[in-house]
């Protein structure tokens, strides 16, 4: 009987302290909508074009993303500010590294992130992957805006391999170098 007393609760315990418990979806709808709220009042010259509650970091609670359009630079802006929810601070995170990110697509079920930036002059892009619990670059592209030839510079750093592909300068990305939904 003693076991089966430890065993349920040290089940018990194991449970209410685990790093992926549900936070419930109303308690993550006001948290998100303070920092909303905040973001709004920060920026003189912009505001959130929409906002969402997505599980970027697959803990089964349900994340913060702000998008908005920036307002300096040649190419698409669609920028984000992405905040994870810590369950051990019951609170929002802002998260740099994928705040960081310009036109950003989630494949949320590839667990993978595709996002670049490409001006009149140039530009650069990268993928990145779920892995061991952290996002990892696993691929990046680099162009610079040539009449004659443009060449693509795409690095593999976890390989540590490089290719160079010959295509027409473009403000989206070609298909073969980097994935994305984003449209002109």
């Amino acid at each position: 009987m003693r076991i089966l007393s430890f065993i349920f609760f040290a089940f018990i315990f194991i449970n209410c302290n685990s790093q992926t418990k549900k936070v419930d979806e109303a308690t993550l709808k006001a948290k998100s909508q303070k920092l909303l709220k905040a973001f709004n009042a920060e920026s003189k010259i912009t505001s959130a074009d929409y906002n969402t509650l997505i599980d970027l970091n697959y803990d089964n609670n349900k994340d913060f993303v702000i998008g908005y359009y920036g307002q300096s630079g040649t190419g698409i802006k669609n920028k984000i500010r992405v905040y994870l929810y810590d369950i051990a601070k019951h609170n929002y995170v802002l998260n740099k590294q994928l705040s960081d990110l310009s036109n950003p697509t989630f494949y949320i079920y590839q667990r993978k992130i595709t996002e670049f930036y490409i001006g009149n002059g140039g530009g650069s892009g990268s993928k990145l992957e779920w892995n061991d619990g952290k996002w990892i670059i696993t691929k990046m592209f680099e162009v610079d805006k040539n009449e004659i030839k443009t060449i693509w510079k795409i690095t593999y750093p976890l390989k540590n391999k490089i290719e160079y592909i010959a295509k027409p300068y473009q403000m989206i990305p070609p298909k073969d170098i980097l994935e994305t939904t984003v449209k002109e």
